[in-house]
């Protein structure tokens, strides 16, 4: 059974329960006290004996009265009935019902002296003298004439007991009515937007990840509604993330097997033209060696690049956090490279705004990862001969901040916000090498540091490294 057909026939239930309940009490109420009710009216109608009782008893205390007909005959100007009753029956005389009521109390009476009594018994005035030759009792009972109180009482009691039923009854069906249209509307309210999460399930248990639940009413189930919404919105967008990823993914393996087989094909040409003696002479030979060898690092890059990857996205890749002078290992790093390289192609320019700086806690292998990449994108897309690097060191109260700024062509305003994106390159057709991974693992590295990285484009690429000084610790997830 639906969920709203139970809760329609539980409401009407316990509504006609509560309804019967409540009817039922008020009928046994009244049923309880009817009889108390009546014996009070009739104590109220009987507060007097009749009148002419006293003559009745002079009249049946002479010992020529011996008869009810006798008797009849004198008390009857007054409304009075006689009969003699013996043996639990009424002899002879007055026959009627309410003498008979009598019987039983004359049968039980062992007052046998042969006097004139006066009782009451109900509502009725009673003279008896009992008769000792004829064993039995002569009765002359006055029957007053229902009391206009007690008829009207009976009458309008059992009026009132009709009407309790029949407007018990009518409000029982009148609310039942009531009760049945309320819980409709409010099965409505409540299953019209579990009818539309429901549909909502299935459309995205079909793959429908577009179509929205439309739900205005109650602000309760508008916002499950919009939770719906914002889960459907969240897996839509993940679905979406997970197809461009793997389209990346693949791009990544299609590019990285393009840009390995070129340095591979070098390598085996140029070992082959050693073997073959293509170099017949020592400086050939060295020539070719020496381009095998640069062709061999150029793969090995690719390859650490590759497995620094995988190891950040299985949560592998270690961090060795230290306290150190981010100023003085970047001037020690750009001294290096300054060293070897050749000042035709590339040129470093270290700034700092003071001699010593704040020691943070950092992974120095990690930095040198960062920095490395800085450089191999700048000598590959700046475009500029030489390559001019700036790298400026400033400190804030909360943050020391690494600037790379290079003189190159910068990078399109539309794409300049997906540079740090798993596997994006800006090349799409690929004319330079590379993987589309380096600026993603500078990123990360800088999340488990706790800092951030921004990209701009400012007479080149520019991109700041922001490390927190204190009060933060490194990040622990992958």
């Amino acid at each position: 059974m639906s969920f709203k057909k139970r809760m329609f026939r539980s409401n009407m239930m316990i509504l006609f329960t509560a309804l019967l309940s409540l009817m039922l009490i008020l009928l046994l109420v009244l049923i309880l006290f009817e009889d108390s009710l009546e014996n009070q009216v009739y104590a109220i109608s009987q507060t007097r004996i009749e009148s002419h009782v006293g003559e009745v008893v002079r009249l049946m205390a002479s010992d020529d009265m011996q008869s009810a007909e006798k008797l009849r005959e004198s008390v009857e100007q007054w409304g009075y009935r006689t009969a003699v009753i013996a043996h639990g029956k009424v002899v002879s005389g007055d026959g009627g019902e309410q003498m008979m009521d009598l019987v039983e109390f004359f049968q039980e009476e062992d007052d046998k002296t042969g006097g004139a009594d006066i009782f009451s018994f109900q509502k009725a005035t009673v003279a008896g003298k009992y008769l000792a030759d004829q064993d039995a009792y002569l009765v002359a009972a006055y029957f007053p004439r229902e009391n206009w109180l007690v008829s009207s009482l009976n009458h309008s009691f059992y009026v009132f007991l009709r009407a309790v039923l029949l407007a018990g009854t009518g409000a029982i069906a009148f609310l039942l009515f009531l009760a049945s249209f309320f819980t409709r509307r409010m099965n409505r309210v409540i299953m019209e937007p579990i009818e539309l999460l429901v549909k909502g399930a299935k459309r995205i248990e079909n793959g429908n990840l577009r179509e929205r639940i439309d739900y205005r009413g109650e602000a309760e189930f508008e916002q499950v509604c919009q939770a719906f919404n914002d889960m459907q919105d969240t897996i839509l967008r993940d679905q979406e993330q997970r197809e461009r990823t793997e389209k990346a993914r693949t791009d990544m393996v299609t590019g990285i097997s393009h840009d390995l087989r070129t340095p591979l094909t070098s390598i085996q040409g140029y070992v082959k033209g050693v073997l073959d003696g293509v170099a017949d002479t020592e400086e050939k030979k060295r020539m070719y060696l020496k381009t095998a060898y640069e062709s061999t690092e150029e793969m090995n890059i690719l390859l650490q690049k590759l497995f620094d990857f995988s190891r950040m996205e299985s949560g592998q890749m270690p961090f060795h956090m230290v306290k150190a002078d981010l100023g003085e290992y970047v001037a020690a790093y750009a001294a290096q490279k300054e060293a070897v390289a050749d000042p035709g192609s590339l040129q470093l320019r270290l700034h700092r705004s003071t001699e010593y700086m704040t020691e943070i806690s950092l992974d120095v292998e990690q930095v040198r990862r960062i920095l490395d990449n800085f450089l191999e994108n700048s000598m590959k897309y700046a475009k500029a001969v030489p390559v001019l690097v700036d790298i400026s060191l400033e400190e804030t109260t909360e943050w020391v901040c690494l600037v790379w700024k290079d003189n190159g062509v910068g990078v399109p305003e539309e794409k300049l916000g997906r540079i740090f994106d798993r596997f994006y390159r800006c090349d799409e057709a690929r004319r330079e090498k590379g993987s589309g991974v380096g600026l993603y693992i500078v990123k990360y590295i800088m999340e488990r540091h706790n800092g951030t990285v921004r990209a701009e484009n400012a007479g080149g690429l520019k991109i700041s490294l922001y490390f927190p000084k204190k009060g933060k610790e490194m990040q622990t997830g992958g």
